[in-house]
């Protein structure tokens, strides 16, 4: 008798630890998957960009020197298109990824350091919407924002700038 109620009690408790690691096995798994969502989850929509300029145009001779920039109508709230001062050109959507759906979030060259920040020019200055502020690579200097500018993809073909995603 002694005997039985010993093998039952081995029985239940290797039952609960069996219990305990599935809990603890499902638990992981769900926090991991749900982790992993909000980590890549980029904050400004996905829309279609395909733009073209001809560097040779006199609209945009300016950018043959790094450091320059332009914008495009395109993406969410416009396109800027930099020649960076790696000789490189990038694009990337004028959407600010801190609470982008607000009217005031989007970006603009500050010149005289380089730099993106969030907000609108008007004739009487800025005004600041958010005190982001983003390197020319699209990189978050300070924030509140914590993603990147959304990129889109560039090729140059001669004298011919593509941008799309």
């Amino acid at each position: 008798m002694q005997d039985c109620m010993a093998e039952r009690q081995r029985r239940a408790f290797i039952n609960m630890i069996k219990f305990i690691f599935n809990l603890l096995l499902c638990s992981f798994i769900f926090s991991a998957c749900k982790s992993n969502n909000n980590v890549n989850s980029d904050p400004i929509d996905n829309v279609p960009v395909n733009i073209t300029i001809n560097l040779a145009l006199p609209l945009y001779s300016h950018l043959s020197n790094p450091g320059t920039h332009v914008f495009e109508a395109g993406g969410v709230k416009g396109v800027v298109i930099v020649h960076h001062t790696d000789d490189n050109f990038y694009a990337f959507d004028r959407c600010c990824s801190y609470q982008p759906k607000n009217s005031c979030s989007k970006v603009e060259v500050d010149s005289t350091v380089l730099i993106f920040r969030c907000g609108e020019s008007t004739s009487s200055g800025f005004t600041k919407c958010c005190d982001s502020r983003f390197f020319m690579n699209g990189d978050v200097i300070n924030g509140p924002a914590t993603f990147g500018l959304k990129q889109y993809q560039v090729f140059l073909n001669g004298n011919l700038l593509n941008v799309k995603n």
